[in-house]
């Protein structure tokens, strides 16, 4: 493979073990600049163990993730920040006591060795909030918020320091059909700038509306990877996840 037809991410028999429970084994996927990924699976199938090593939050017991070219290997989750991988969480927890928009300037204040300008971190700010709607909230608590809106703060703090690859966890979890839809158009719209997008979600029309390719976790295995219609219609999938 070219240096130009390099993956963005490259995850290669990513392993990790809990005492004598295997969460990960062996794990392989590719990702390139730019992709819409879907990753699916049930409850303890390994999908947040998955992003906690590519975040850097804990380590793998074997295996390598490698970032644009470099290796991820002994990296902080900061520094993977600092190089383009930015992820959220299943359950935002914002600053209580910083405003909306403080929130945002937070890893932007904190970005790179030195930190940003003071103008810059504020335009920055700025830019993400008026991407997700809550320019007009900027100066309000996060507690005044609502779900959708706690939501769209989680990903305007991702967003903030211009990631080249965002992890959604579960960003749709517990909302409306309407509010679904909300955080599936604005991924959407953050994907058309360059961004590549791994999307983890149980609420599978959003995960096949926005998915280009699909790839199934089961029991820390990986278990399918490709076209999202032809991947649910393997038996090995639709045994094991959708439960037919």
């Amino acid at each position: 493979m070219t240096a130009s037809h390099q993956p963005l991410l490259t995850v290669r028999g990513l392993g990790k073990r809990f005492g004598g429970f295997t969460a990960l084994d062996g794990i392989d996927i590719d990702l390139r600049a730019g992709e819409r990924l879907g990753l699916i699976g049930p409850n303890g199938s390994g999908k947040s163990t998955f992003v906690n090593c590519l975040a850097g939050d804990i380590s793998g017991h074997s295996g390598s993730v490698t970032f644009d070219g470099a290796s991820f290997a002994g990296l902080a989750p900061h520094r993977r920040t600092w190089n383009g991988l930015s992820r959220t969480f299943q359950l935002p927890r914002p600053f209580a006591s910083l405003s909306v928009f403080e929130n945002v300037t937070v890893p932007l204040r904190f970005a790179g060795k030195g930190g940003a300008p003071r103008g810059a971190v504020d335009e920055r700010a700025r830019e993400c909030l008026e991407l997700v709607g809550l320019a007009a909230k900027a100066g309000k608590s996060p507690r005044d918020l609502t779900q959708v809106d706690l939501r769209k703060l989680e990903l305007a703090r991702a967003l903030a320091p211009r990631p080249r690859l965002l992890v959604s966890d579960e960003a749709m979890a517990g909302l409306s059909n309407s509010e679904v839809d909300q955080i599936l158009a604005l991924l959407m719209q953050v994907n058309a700038t360059g961004t590549a997008i791994i999307m983890i979600e149980h609420i599978m029309r959003a995960v096949t509306a926005f998915s280009e390719r699909l790839v199934v976790f089961v029991a820390g295995r990986k278990i399918a990877d490709g076209e999202p219609r032809a991947v649910l219609a393997t038996p090995e999938v639709e045994a094991a996840y959708l439960g037919n």
